[in-house]
């Protein structure tokens, strides 16, 4: 099974990538109030709609997404090709945007910036008890980047069944983070562990990232860079 995953900078703001968003899509980029966060949004739709059209042989423009939360209904959900069996999933932080994409198994991705942050907090929140144990073993100085290796890999699953944070990140036990990345165990109906296959992606040192696939074979992940991509679209 094939896992695409394209990676790609936050583009400028030009005419022709905003006019392949959507009115809802232009409601959300005029919501964001950091023009980083702006670019990073506008860039994602671009990138799924020009990976999108490639895929179906169709116009970029032709390609209708909804993002309709599944509790709520309001444009903040993962991402559905509308009419299309593509399954694909968005992430941005720091410099970088990544698509995933596969073609009928749901799939997750996620990828953070190794950052300043309260790690050993927001791992007492987000952590199950035997995550916690391992994480509290970890020398300190190690531990930021150890924490963003966590985060990024519980994002992906997450991600990938639809619900995002919907689905508490404490009810998943993970592997260490410098051991493969996999689920060992899980309190909630939404993930299966015998159907989660993930793999690490590697954006350098600044950087953690991962795709969660449910599937009953390991995705045969291939990386692209969408630089000119991006560039064609507009």
């Amino acid at each position: 099974m094939r896992c695409d995953v394209w990676w790609a900078h936050p583009a400028a703001g030009t005419p022709a990538l905003f006019e392949l968003l959507d009115e809802v899509e232009r409601g959300r980029y005029a919501g964001y109030r950091r023009e980083a966060d702006k670019l990073r949004f506008l860039t994602g739709r671009a990138l799924i709609r020009g990976v999108v059209s490639r895929e179906l042989g169709i116009a970029p423009g032709e390609v209708v997404l909804d993002s309709s939360c599944f509790e709520c209904g309001k444009p903040h959900g993962k991402p559905q090709v509308v009419g299309s069996t593509l399954e694909v999933s968005i992430s941005h932080s720091g410099e970088w945007v990544v698509l995933a994409m596969t073609d009928g198994a749901s799939v997750g991705v996620d990828v953070e910036e190794v950052r300043d942050a309260e790690v050993d907090g927001l791992a007492g929140i987000c952590f199950s008890p035997p995550e916690l144990t391992t994480f509290k073993s970890i020398p300190e100085e190690e531990r930021r980047g150890a924490f963003f290796t966590y985060w990024a890999r519980k994002e992906a699953v997450l991600k990938a069944t639809g619900k995002g944070m919907w689905v508490v990140m404490s009810k998943l036990t993970l592997a260490a983070h410098d051991e493969p990345p996999r689920v060992t165990a899980s309190e909630t109906t939404e993930v299966d562990i015998t159907a989660v296959r993930m793999a690490d992606l590697d954006r350098g040192p600044g950087y953690r990232a991962c795709i969660a696939v449910f599937s009953d074979s390991a995705p045969k992940v291939d990386e692209h860079e969408a630089g000119e991509l991006i560039t064609s679209l507009g």
